[in-house]
């Protein structure tokens, strides 16, 4: 959206027009008054005109409906923008700014989709008020507040009423925008309820829209990033807990939904791999269930683990090659910053996923909670990686919440495991979490990948 930059002072110093120190974080001004530096070195925009206008034939494209399908749009007819949504849109390309630190960076930490949305707003009350929500609680989460405000809790509030109603309603359910306000209030409600930070919200009730649509074809270029997107949290929801109810076929839509390009880099290729694991499970828990001796089922689930297996070492290779030979003086300066990041996280996510499947083949082959030597060297790997991202927490390196989990069960002894513990503790604690509420799955979740708990 057009707009002239402005200063990147914090929002102190801007409000009493002081010169701001935006090279150090916080500024020496807030540090002497000990306040909130909040806005620091965020790049922003004035905005030449106050009202935007959206074409309704643009409109149109963004929804599940067409002219013929809703006589109730003038296709003649403009919408002009109320002040409201233009101050909306100005307040949140402050927050999704690249120039924001990666430390608190929301399109970098929960998916591009979040660039395209300010051009969206005024198209749907659920999507404006899930944005104004996370812009509300992402300013209150940076100032270093963990326990949300009243104006927070109000607005996320407000928020889930106005998305039940368009969740409840047949058509509105089904576009792009309500999917859009799903996933953004997903994100608010890691800083409203911070002790949930190691689970994922509202993602039960994306994977229901999703199949609904019948895992359609996106509808345009949007939409197809939405999708793209959601697919991460359905996976890692389903990997930790039963709450994604998936058939096998609704698996492969899912996975077969996948763009060809996914596998032209080790993030994607990676991805690909863990994927499947969830409906390995799920027909892994059907085959043992059966009460009878190892049966051609299980050989052949051992046989598809084996060849994920031998698909992801490769995958992990390639990654760790990546971040070996990563020269940041190579590269500008800000995407510099964004690759120091995201290597080592990918890295640590493609040795998890060689973990569960370790861990799945052990159950398989009736070793229960046995760990191989392999997974040890990358549970060990993998807890260097966090030592080494702790810089970039709390939402720069927040994957590790659940790449940890990996590390603890590929972990062979108690040592090892504490050390591993101690690192969730660390991480946790920027989201409020204690040692009961970060360890206390450990054991579950382990005996879920080893195939113990059924």
């Amino acid at each position: 959206m057009p707009g002239v930059p402005s200063g990147r002072g914090c929002d102190a110093c801007r409000k009493q027009k002081k010169k701001c120190d935006i090279e150090s974080y916080p500024c020496s001004r807030c540090r002497r008054l000990n306040i909130p530096c909040i806005g620091h070195g965020q790049q922003r925009y004035k905005f030449k005109n106050e009202t935007v206008v959206l074409t309704v034939a643009k409109r149109v494209t963004t929804t599940s409906f067409s002219l013929d399908q809703s006589p109730c749009i003038n296709p003649t007819l403009s919408k002009t923008l109320s002040n409201g949504v233009s101050r909306l849109m100005s307040a949140f390309v402050n927050r999704i700014s690249q120039d924001v630190d990666i430390r608190f960076q929301l399109p970098w930490n929960f998916g591009d989709y979040l660039i395209h949305l300010p051009r969206r707003l005024g198209i749907s009350e659920a999507l404006d008020a899930a944005v104004d929500a996370l812009v509300t609680a992402h300013t209150f989460f940076c100032a270093g507040n963990l326990k949300p405000g009243r104006e927070v809790l109000t607005k996320h509030a407000h928020c889930l009423t106005i998305l039940r109603r368009d969740v409840a309603d047949v058509h509105k359910a089904r576009t792009s925008e309500t999917l859009a306000a799903i996933m953004v209030t997903s994100i608010t409600q890691l800083f409203v309820y911070p002790g949930q930070a190691s689970g994922v919200t509202h993602t039960n009730g994306a994977t229901r829209l999703l199949m609904s649509r019948g895992f359609a074809k996106p509808r345009d270029d949007f939409d197809k990033l939405l999708m793209l997107t959601l697919r991460g949290p359905v996976v890692f929801e389903a990997l930790l807990t039963d709450n994604i109810q998936l058939s096998s076929h609704d698996w492969k839509m899912l996975i077969g939904g996948f763009p060809a390009s996914i596998h032209d880099h080790v993030d994607g290729q990676w991805f690909a791999c863990i994927a499947h694991v969830p409906d390995l499970i799920e027909r892994s828990k059907a085959a043992l269930l059966m009460h009878e001796p190892p049966s051609l089922n299980l050989l052949s689930l051992e046989l598809e683990v084996r060849a994920l297996l031998e698909d992801i070492r490769p995958i992990i290779a390639k990654s760790r090659d990546r971040w070996d030979s990563f020269d940041a003086t190579a590269v500008p300066g800000v995407l510099s910053n964004h690759l120091q990041a995201h290597y080592p996280r990918s890295l640590a996510m493609a040795l998890g996923v060689g973990i569960i499947l370790n861990c799945m083949l052990s159950g398989l082959e009736g070793a229960g909670t046995a760990v191989c030597e392999e997974s040890v060297l990358w549970s060990e790997e993998i807890v260097q990686l966090a030592e080494m991202c702790k810089i970039y927490r709390p939402l720069g390196s927040m994957a590790m919440l659940v790449v940890l989990r990996m590390a603890w069960c590929g972990a062979a002894c108690a040592a090892a495991k504490e050390r591993v513990e101690s690192l969730l503790v660390e991480y946790g604690g920027f989201f409020g979490l204690t040692e009961e509420t970060e360890c206390g799955d450990l054991g579950s979740i382990q005996r879920r990948w080893t195939l113990q708990q059924f």
